[in-house]
C-alpha cells in the first residue's frame, strides 16, 4: 500500500509539472498565416515569434484643409501593401520596431476639379456644371514606413502602432466623369505634386486585425498659392504573418 501511495505522488507531481510547462509555451492558436515563418532557418527565440510583415490596408480616402472632411463619394477607396521587418528586442518583450516599403493605390471621387494653371492650380467645384458629374483621382505612391510597436504578451494579444512614412507619388491622374457616366477629360496632375510627401499613421487591434489611419503632413500640392490639401486614410488592416 505504501508503495502504491509513493506512485500515486510520484504521478500527481509529474502531473503538476507537465501543467506548469504547458502554460508558459506559446499558444498553438496563430495570429495570422506563417505565424512561426521565419525564413530558410529556425527561429531562435521559441517564445519570441515575429508578427505584421505583410500587411493589407483597406481604406476610405479623404482631405483636410481647405476641404471638409467625409464629403467625398463612397468608392473613394485604395488599398497599401506594406511588407515589413519586425525587428525584436530580448528585454523589451511588449515592444518592437518595424521597418521596409510599401505601395499605396488609392482612388479618390468628389465634386472638386483640380485645373493646373501654370504654376497655380485652381479648384473649382462642378455642382453647377452642365457637363460633368464629378471628378476622380487615381494615385499610385511607394513609400518606407517606419514603426513603433507596442502589444501585450500572449498569443491574443492587443496592439498599438504609431509610426511615419515618406512617399514618392509615381502617378496622379484626374479623370472628368461626364452626366452619361462615361469619361470625358483627363488630366496628369503630378507635376504639381511634391517630390516626397510624409505622413504618419497609426493601428490598433486584436492578433491580425486593426484599425487603421493615416495623415499626410505636407499639402497636396507643393506651390504657394494652391489649395491646401492633406491626404486622410481611415480603414481596417489585415496582417497575414
Amino acid at each position: 500500500m505504501k508503495y502504491l501511495h509513493f506512485l500515486g505522488l510520484i504521478l500527481f507531481s509529474w502531473v503538476i509539472q507537465a501543467q506548469k510547462n504547458d502554460s508558459q509555451l506559446i499558444s498553438r492558436q496563430r495570429p495570422g498565416l506563417f505565424w512561426y515563418f521565419d525564413g530558410l532557418r529556425p527561429t531562435k527565440s521559441a517564445d519570441n515569434h515575429k508578427f505584421d510583415r505583410l500587411i493589407f490596408d483597406l481604406t476610405y480616402n479623404d482631405w483636410l484643409g481647405d476641404l471638409k472632411p467625409f464629403q467625398n463619394r463612397w468608392n473613394s477607396i485604395g488599398f497599401n501593401t506594406n511588407f515589413m521587418k519586425d525587428i525584436k528586442f530580448k528585454e523589451l518583450r511588449f515592444f518592437s520596431l518595424g521597418m521596409g516599403v510599401g505601395y499605396g493605390f488609392s482612388t479618390i471621387s468628389s465634386d472638386q476639379r483640380f485645373m493646373d494653371n501654370k504654376p497655380i492650380v485652381e479648384m473649382i467645384n462642378l455642382e453647377k456644371s452642365g457637363v460633368f458629374d464629378y471628378a476622380t483621382i487615381h494615385a499610385h505612391r511607394f513609400y518606407v514606413p517606419f514603426e513603433l510597436r507596442f502589444y501585450t504578451k500572449n498569443w491574443n494579444r492587443f496592439k498599438f502602432v504609431i509610426g511615419g512614412s515618406a512617399s514618392l507619388y509615381t502617378g496622379f491622374n484626374q479623370s472628368l466623369i461626364g452626366r452619361d457616366g462615361l469619361k470625358k477629360e483627363k488630366s496628369n496632375l503630378k507635376p504639381n505634386v511634391p517630390v516626397l510627401n510624409y505622413g504618419i499613421h497609426c493601428r490598433f487591434g486584436l492578433r491580425n486585425i486593426a484599425f487603421f489611419g493615416s495623415y499626410q503632413i505636407n499639402s497636396l500640392f507643393r506651390e504657394r498659392g494652391n489649395p491646401n490639401i492633406h491626404s486622410l486614410q481611415l480603414g481596417l488592416s489585415l496582417s497575414l504573418f
